[in-house]
């Protein structure tokens, strides 16, 4: 299983790198964010079936392909602001990874506003109808 390789590598990555700070602080923070490249890199082969799995899933089911796009638009967004924000903190830098969140937050929601307004486009025609 994937999963015991990403843990190991986290694992060993985590003991390296508070190994590393210790003597050099800087040299800490790069082989942290190296060891979490490369867990990142390892799980991006999981995306692709999933993301495989969800479009067959809704071409069964005749959901537009825009509503899906926008909806792992907006998982990818809010995975890759947490992980932004995370490591961030991890170096010490609340205020910056703070920010990260909240652009995430707008960015998810400059994305929906146009599903959200043809939604509520689709209910006021239905209102208007009765």
């Amino acid at each position: 299983m994937d999963i015991f390789k990403i843990i190991g590598i986290g694992l060993a990555g985590g003991i390296l790198t508070v190994t590393v700070r210790h003597c050099k602080p800087e040299y800490g923070v790069l082989t942290g964010l190296i060891t979490v490249a490369v867990m990142l890199f390892m799980t991006l082969d999981a995306v692709v079936p999933a993301i495989n799995g969800i479009t067959e899933i809704t071409d069964r089911a005749g959901v537009d392909a825009k509503y899906v796009a926008a909806v792992v638009k907006v998982v990818g967004i809010a995975y890759v602001s947490q992980f932004g924000a995370e490591v961030l903190r991890d170096s010490g830098e609340n205020a910056i990874a703070s920010k990260v969140e909240l652009a995430g937050k707008v960015v998810i929601l400059g994305l929906t506003l146009p599903i959200v307004r043809e939604f509520l486009e689709v209910c006021i025609n239905a209102l208007s109808a009765v």
